[in-house]
C-alpha cells in the first residue's frame, strides 16, 4: 500500500490548556494515536478541528508541530481552509508544501468555511484549477464544505467536474465526497448520489466519503474508504473496519461498521450540538484535550456525564483502541 492509499483518513483536533493555549504535548500524542492506528492524519479544516477559531500564527504553529511529529512515520496532510481569495489560498498551499506536508486537501472556495455569498460551478472549477496549477503536491480533491455552489447539484460540486480535474491533474491522489450531497444526517443514505460520483470517477482515483452512517453499505457499492471525525476518536476501530473489508472479512467489517455508527450517533446527537461533543468524549477516553475554544461554550456537566455513560456502553471500544 502506498503512502496515500490508507482507506481511513481523519482530521486532527486541537487540544488546549487551561487558559486556551495550545497543549503541544497532548497535540503530539494525539497525532501519534491516530497515525499509529492506521489513519492518515489531516491538520486544519473547519468546525471540529477549531482551526477557524485560531489566528494565522497558531495555525502555522500547529502545522509545523504536526510535520515535526509525524513526517516519515505516517502520512501527514494539510487542510488549507479559507480564505475566499484564490491568491491567498494558493499561498497557504505553498506554505503547506514548504513546511513539508505529504499532501493537502482542496475544498471549494469559501471564507473560513462560511461562504456567505456562494459561487457558480464555473467559478468553483476555475478556483480548483488555479490552485492545482499553482501548487504541485499530492492533492485530495473534496466535493463539499465551503460556500454553496449556486447552480450545482444539491448546491455542491458536480461529479463531472471532479472527473475532468482528475483527468487533467495527475497529482490528485484521491477524491473525498460527502454531506450535504448525500443527506448523511437524514437517516436514509442517498445511495444514488454516491453512485453518481463513483461512476464519474470510474476507478481513476480512490473515492472516500465523509460521515459515519453505514460504512459497510457504502463499501459494498464501491467506496474505498472514509474521512471522518470518528477517526480522531477511534482511529483503530475505523482503520480495522476498513482493513477487514478490503481483506475479505465482511462479517467482521459489518460488525465494526455498526459500532462506528453507534459512536457517530453519540457524537452527532442533535442536543449535543456538534462539535461540542468531541472533547468530552476524548477527555473521558484519557486524552487531555481541554475544552472547546470560544466563542463556543462547553456542554453542561449533566450532559457531559450522559455522554460518558453512553461511551462506556460501547463495548470493547477502549480495548480496540489500546486505551485500557
Amino acid at each position: 500500500m502506498g503512502m496515500h492509499d490508507r482507506p481511513s483518513l481523519g482530521n486532527m483536533i486541537s487540544p488546549f490548556g487551561a487558559t486556551g493555549e495550545i497543549n503541544e504535548e497532548a497535540y503530539r500524542r494525539h497525532i501519534r494515536y491516530m497515525s499509529d492506528a492506521g489513519t492518515g492524519v489531516f491538520v486544519g479544516g473547519p468546525h471540529a478541528t477549531e482551526f477557524v477559531n485560531m489566528d494565522p500564527t497558531e495555525r502555522r504553529h500547529l502545522w509545523e508541530l504536526a510535520v515535526d511529529e509525524n513526517k516519515g512515520k505516517g502520512p501527514i496532510y494539510a487542510i488549507p481552509f479559507g480564505p475566499g481569495s484564490t491568491e491567498e489560498m494558493i499561498d497557504k498551499f505553498k506554505m503547506a508544501k514548504e513546511i513539508g506536508f505529504d499532501g493537502a486537501q482542496l475544498y471549494p472556495a469559501a471564507q473560513d468555511g462560511r461562504g456567505a455569498d456562494g459561487i457558480f460551478l464555473a467559478e468553483a472549477e476555475r478556483y480548483f484549477r488555479d490552485v492545482l496549477e499553482a501548487v504541485e503536491m499530492p492533492m485530495f480533491l473534496c466535493s463539499y464544505h465551503g460556500g454553496e455552489v449556486i447552480d450545482g447539484p444539491n448546491k455542491q460540486v458536480a461529479p463531472e467536474m471532479l472527473r475532468r480535474l482528475v483527468d487533467d491533474y495527475p497529482h490528485i491522489v484521491g477524491v473525498t465526497v460527502g454531506p450535504p450531497n448525500f443527506d448523511i444526517t437524514a437517516g436514509t443514505p442517498n445511495v444514488d448520489a454516491v453512485q453518481g460520483f463513483l461512476d464519474a470517477i470510474d476507478g481513476k482515483r480512490p473515492v472516500r466519503m465523509a460521515g459515519a452512517l453505514d460504512w459497510f453499505q457504502k463499501l459494498e457499492i464501491g467506496v474505498f474508504g472514509f474521512h471522518s471525525i470518528q477517526q480522531s476518536i477511534a482511529p483503530k476501530l475505523c482503520a480495522s473496519m476498513l482493513e477487514s473489508y478490503h481483506a475479505g472479512d465482511k462479517t467482521r467489517a459489518k460488525a465494526l461498521s455498526a459500532k462506528i455508527q453507534q459512536l457517530n450517533e453519540i457524537v452527532h446527537t442533535p442536543r449535543y450540538y456538534y462539535p461540542r461533543s468531541i472533547k468530552p468524549i476524548l477527555n473521558h477516553l484519557g486524552f487531555d484535550t481541554g475544552i472547546i475554544r470560544k466563542p463556543y461554550l462547553p456542554l453542561s456537566d449533566e450532559v457531559q456525564e450522559e455522554i460518558r455513560r453512553r461511551v462506556d456502553a460501547l463495548s470493547d471500544l477502549k480495548e480496540i483502541e489500546g486505551l485500557e
